[in-house]
């Protein structure tokens, strides 16, 4: 037997809503039994648009996430170039001075500082490498140096004849702590180890064996540094 299309469609029509019927009869005998087939109705259309609703949600929810990962960029690397800083201690030159680093490479710098010394213009060279690369993504950055210039000072009140700066060997350790988003300043702390040239051995000798002075304060072993750095 031949079927016209509008024949097929309306009888497809009718399968379907017999179909639909027959559903909602047996969800009532079944499930439902003192419900009339309006509110079975009902329940389905508000299950099935609370899933729905639901699911949009979820679904914004996932967009959104997506979209604030997409926006976090990984912060790209960039190596100093330049520190300058000025400070404290045998790192700027003596007393107080200046303090420049010129890195090369991210892990080590060359270091130049000149300040002053009390008797006498204190200065400083050396090298000093980075434990962390020197660059935008470390805060705390652990430092070791090995450094030559003016590391001892002998001054005598009342006899100036005396009075003395030593160049020596200093090598030493310490910390930068770098601030900010960019992290471009910050403290850096230092201790250092001086060690003694023949010839301020010799002349702390003499004074030791000279009666006509009173040695108030020998020689520390460690000396400390703090300074404030910028960096390019």
């Amino acid at each position: 037997m031949k079927i016209g299309i509008r024949q097929y469609i309306i009888l497809t029509k009718q399968i379907k809503d017999q179909t639909v019927d027959l559903l909602l009869l047996t969800l009532k005998k079944s499930f439902f039994p003192r419900y009339s087939m309006k509110k079975i109705g009902l329940l389905i259309f508000i299950f099935l648009f609370t899933i729905l609703a639901f699911g949009q949600v979820d679904f914004a929810s996932n967009v959104k996430k997506n979209e604030v990962e997409e926006k976090k960029q990984p912060l790209l690397e960039i190596k100093r170039t330049v520190d300058v800083g000025a400070g404290f201690g045998l790192d700027y030159g003596g007393i107080i001075g200046l303090q420049v680093t010129y890195i090369p490479i991210k892990y080590a710098g060359v270091i130049t500082s000149i300040g002053y010394y009390a008797v006498n213009l204190g200065w400083q060279i050396g090298v000093k490498g980075f434990i962390l690369p020197k660059t935008n993504l470390k805060k705390v950055r652990p430092t070791v140096k090995f450094m030559y210039g003016t590391n001892r000072l002998i001054i005598v009140d009342g006899a100036s004849q005396f009075n003395k700066s030593y160049l020596g060997f200093t090598p030493g350790a310490g910390v930068e702590f770098r601030f900010g988003a960019k992290k471009t300043h910050g403290l850096n702390l230092d201790v250092n180890i001086p060690i003694n040239s023949s010839e301020f051995n010799e002349d702390y000798q003499a004074l030791i064996d000279n009666p006509a002075i009173d040695i108030t304060a020998p020689p520390s072993p460690i000396a400390i540094s703090v300074g404030y750095h910028f960096e390019f």
